[in-house]
């Protein structure tokens, strides 16, 4: 049997794909991998990997995107569209079916007839059916939708009419998420713990600034997440960064006041 040859460059999408995804046999991708750090080609393809990753992951903490519905609010509206479908008014409208005559098929070779059709004769008449027994759950579930938005917009208007007149009251807001706190050693599972989270808060809570900050410490690299920590008891940032190679991952912890022109870099490591 004739050994199976090794892929060379320019390498097809699929197979980066696969070796980014870790669909490769182990043997193979342990061949791949230096072939590929030394592809500036493949490279750019595998961060743009990397970006989307990132990104799906950002999207699934992002609070302006829809996420599946919780159990909670689901229970309810399925109890909501049982009442629903048992409160059927009496004066709905209806539909009346009538059946009609069957006759004969005539056979293939008989000549075709110029007989006109018989008019319906409606022998009794049969008994109403009503369309809202046949009613689809799709309207079901948009009238159900609709009640319990109108119910909560309901109850907001009614809440924010009474604080107005006793004077605005003070909302709770968020409890902030408990930072982490990194000892010398950065454990690895401790700072990978960071990808594709998005906890920060303070300066560095907008997209934009992190982003800027993250350039100003290690210059082209893409964003892999980032949360807040502790450093040697001082509130600080971790931001996780594409590597200087795949599939490395580089770590790099900033002072909450990084920005471009001073990116208080504490400590940078690569993992992998």
């Amino acid at each position: 049997m004739a050994a199976r040859s090794m892929p060379q460059p320019p390498f097809s999408t699929d197979l980066l794909a696969d070796l980014h995804a870790d669909n490769l046999s182990p043997e193979l991708s342990e061949q791949l991998w230096p072939q590929v750090r030394q592809d500036p080609q493949a490279l750019d393809f595998l961060r743009d990997l990397d970006d989307v990753r990132f990104r799906l992951r950002m999207a699934a903490n992002d609070s302006r995107i829809l996420h599946p519905m919780p159990a909670a609010v689901g229970s309810r509206l399925d109890r909501l569209l049982d009442e629903l479908s048992h409160d059927v008014p009496s004066d709905e409208h209806v539909a009346t079916v009538h059946r009609l005559p069957i006759t004969p098929t005539p056979p293939d070779d008989a000549p075709a007839s110029t007989r006109p059709m018989p008019l319906v004769e409606p022998s009794e008449p049969d008994a109403p059916t009503s369309l809202d027994t046949h009613r689809s759950r799709r309207l079901l579930w948009l009238t159900a939708a609709a009640a319990a938005v109108a119910v909560i917009a309901g109850s907001v208007v009614a809440v924010d009419a009474l604080r107005g007149r006793d004077g605005a009251a003070p909302r709770a807001l968020p409890a902030p998420t408990p930072s982490i706190t990194l000892d010398e050693d950065l454990s690895t599972a401790t700072i990978l713990s960071a990808m594709g989270r998005y906890d920060v808060t303070g300066p560095l809570s907008s997209t934009a600034v992190l982003t800027t900050c993250a350039t100003a410490a290690v210059p082209d690299r893409q964003v892999l997440g980032a949360m807040n920590v502790t450093y040697h008891h001082q509130p600080a940032v971790l931001i996780l960064l594409t590597g200087p190679r795949a599939p490395k991952i580089t770590a790099v912890i900033v002072g909450t006041g990084c920005s471009a022109g001073d990116p208080q870099v504490l400590e940078t490591r690569d993992i992998g």
